[in-house]
């Protein structure tokens, strides 16, 4: 009898096994907010592959004659993704879903996610866009709404219709403006700005190096948080140039050199993301060589320092190993 029961107990342990298992390897299925956010990132392929089975058929009856150079009307999107770079942020969770980010002027654009309601195989998504300026959010003439109705085909997210509502207040003077029209946000993006090679100054204090420009960052980061409650993190580095002096491992630094402000410095580029809700409670730095070869370095609200020997930021905020100074 007691075998009986070991044999039994064996057997129910291995199904119970193998259905942890297949449990693990079930990946969740795709909502439709990351369709969107693949559809933007994802290039031509991912944007038709969440289009309606019809549609896509006469995209391919269509592409069988030649098009003319110009004529693709994906090319927009493909330009928005460009001159966004890497200020562009997508977020699958939370109210913001893209954020285009200015740190010259302290600026940036969100969508935001007003509504998302699923109801079996549709679901109906509204957006609005947003200017927000050193953590405020800004007035502006124009307001624009967008309603996108999805439906599931094969089992993927599939854009169906597209609603936009455009408030244009005629009787408004700003209405005349350019920039109510193209957001600076925007336009100074695109702007091309030769930057002549700054002349070595004999005299200049050794560069920092990368890791300890992290932690300083981090450091920052803190600081202007408690000068700025209301706001809370930043993910601009302009604005944690000399926001404050202090001591670190009994040596003075300043927070930080206007050097950074651009995001590159002593053959890194550094870049700050994740500061969302309001106040902003978390934050994310990555330094990674421009070079593309040499260790890549991160930290975010914990301080803790950590990298990577591919460098990566990615890789670093993933799966990279703490390091000690």
């Amino acid at each position: 009898m007691f075998r009986n029961t070991l044999v039994r107990a064996t057997v129910v342990a291995g199904i119970l096994s193998c259905a942890g298992t297949s449990q693990q390897k079930t990946e969740a299925p795709q909502s439709a907010r990351q369709a969107l956010i693949e559809m933007f990132f994802g290039g031509d392929e991912a944007f038709k592959k969440h289009l309606t089975v019809e549609v896509q058929a006469k995209v391919r009856e269509s592409l069988k004659d030649a098009a003319p150079p110009g004529s693709n009307p994906l090319q927009a999107l493909t330009t928005a993704k460009a001159m966004g770079g890497n200020n562009l942020e997508s977020f699958e969770a939370g109210p913001i879903l893209f954020s285009l980010n200015n740190p010259q002027r302290h600026e940036r654009l969100e969508v935001r996610v007003d509504g998302d309601e699923i109801h079996g195989d549709e679901d109906n998504m509204q957006l609005s866009l947003h200017t927000v300026r050193n953590g405020v959010d800004q007035e502006t003439p124009i307001g624009l709404r967008l309603e996108l109705g999805w439906k599931q085909q094969q089992g993927i997210w599939r854009l169906n219709n597209l609603m936009v509502s455009v408030n244009l207040p005629v009787g408004d003077p700003r209405i005349l403006d350019k920039s109510t029209w193209v957001p600076p946000v925007i336009s100074s993006l695109g702007e091309a700005k030769p930057t002549p090679a700054p002349t070595p100054d004999p005299n200049a204090p050794p560069k920092i190096s990368p890791a300890r420009s992290v932690r300083l960052i981090g450091l920052a980061e803190g600081f202007y948080a408690k000068k700025h409650p209301d706001v809370g993190f930043t993910c601009f580095l302009s604005e944690l140039v000399n926001v404050g002096r202090g001591s670190d491992n009994g040596e003075v630094y300043k927070f930080i050199d206007p050097e950074f402000a651009d995001g590159t410095y002593n053959g890194y580029k550094f870049t700050l993301s994740g500061c969302t809700g309001k106040p902003v409670k978390a934050f994310k730095v990555t330094a990674e060589p421009l070079s593309g070869a040499g260790r890549a370095y991160c930290s975010d609200a914990s301080l803790e320092l950590r990298a990577s020997e591919d460098g990566r930021g990615s890789s670093c905020l993933t799966a990279g190993k703490p390091v000690r100074q």
